[in-house]
Order: C-alpha cells, then sequence, then structure tokens
C-alpha cells in the first residue's frame, strides 16, 4: 500500500491536522491533558520523546500543568473531528480497493460480509456526527463517541485485510487515533459516577 500525500494516511499530513487541533484550542501552544501529556508534531512541541507505534513526525512532551477546561473542550472537540475523518479516510480507501477486486464474476464490495461492515462503519460516523452536533458536549458524551469511533475503525481496517496492518497502513492512523483519544479524552470522574452519554 502506498501513502497518498496529503491525505491523513500521510504522517506529515496527520500531524499537521493535529497541529490545527492544538492551534484552535490554544493559538501558538500546546493544549496538555489531564495527565500533563501534549501530543504534537516534532515542529510544534520542539523536544519531546517519539510517540510509541506512531511516526517521526509526532512526538509526546510532559508539560508543567493540564489545559484549562476551556481549551481541553475545544480541544477535545477537534480532536473528535479528526477522528471521524480519520476513519473516513480509512472507510474510503478500503471502499474503493474492495470495488476494483473481483472475485466470482462480481466485485468484493457486493459481498454481503463487506457490505453490512461498510454500513456498520458509516453509521457509526453519521451518530458521531450527530453526538457532536448536539449542544453542550460533556466529557462522557466525548468518550462514547471516541469508544464508538474506535469500535468502528477496528471493523473497517479488517476491510483492508491485512494490508491494514502495514506499517504505513491504516491501521496505524486508527491506532494514533486512539491513543490520542485514551490520553486526552478519558473522562475525569469528580466523585461520580454518573454517566452522561
Amino acid at each position: 500500500m502506498t501513502v497518498l500525500d496529503g491525505t491523513l494516511l500521510d504522517p506529515a499530513a496527520f500531524a499537521a491536522a493535529l497541529d490545527a487541533c492544538h492551534e484552535q484550542a490554544a493559538p501558538g501552544g500546546l493544549v496538555a491533558s489531564g495527565s500533563r501529556w501534549a501530543l504534537a508534531s516534532a515542529a510544534r512541541a520542539g523536544d519531546g520523546v517519539p510517540v510509541p507505534g506512531g511516526p517521526p513526525e509526532l512526538v509526546a512532551l510532559r508539560c508543567a500543568a493540564p489545559a484549562g477546561e476551556r481549551e481541553l473542550a475545544v480541544f477535545a472537540e477537534q480532536l473528535l473531528r479528526l477522528h471521524r475523518q480519520a476513519l473516513r479516510t480509512v472507510l474510503d480507501a478500503a471502499v474503493a480497493r474492495l470495488d476494483r477486486r473481483l472475485s466470482e464474476g462480481t466485485t468484493l464490495l457486493n459481498r454481503q460480509l463487506v457490505r453490512g461492515a461498510v454500513a456498520d462503519t458509516a453509521l457509526a460516523l453519521a451518530e458521531s456526527a450527530d453526538l457532536l452536533g448536539l449542544p453542550a458536549g460533556t466529557p462522557w458524551r466525548r468518550w462514547r463517541i471516541h469508544r464508538d469511533l474506535t469500535a468502528a475503525g477496528r471493523t473497517a481496517l479488517k476491510l483492508h485485510g491485512a494490508a491494514g496492518f502495514e506499517a504505513a497502513g491504516p491501521g496505524r492512523l486508527l491506532y494514533l487515533t486512539e491513543l490520542l483519544g485514551n490520553t486526552y479524552l478519558h473522562p475525569q470522574p469528580h466523585g461520580s459516577e454518573a454517566q452522561d452519554d
């Protein structure tokens, strides 16, 4: 599989998109998670440690304090939009690939199980857009969207077969979106287990 320049499958494009999320929330700065980690491009973060399993374009930096509540909320919304865009990129690439491959006189895209996986992933994308469009997003709602997109990504990744797990393939892109969500979106309990889905 070749990486397409300019798409999120290109590590430089993904790093730039992540930096744009930081820029929306903290112009010129970095947004540190509740655990005080910030993930960004090496150009934006400066000295940092490589992101495990990530491309060299991304680094993690331990910050002195977490970002403020407003910055974290803005960043979280942007991060979920990036996750949706990444999943859409992976799904579109799978659909294009399967529509070109023939088996028994028809494209693989016409197989019932394949169509079901595509529909499930598309439904998760639509549901996440609806949930992101609701007013007054909460940490628990954002965490739910992240979990749903992560599960849908695993379904979409199977549509790529073994190619999905190549070092420069869509698996790494979805791994990075999952890692970012786990770093930034996990709700911090405040003495209550109540969840707003």
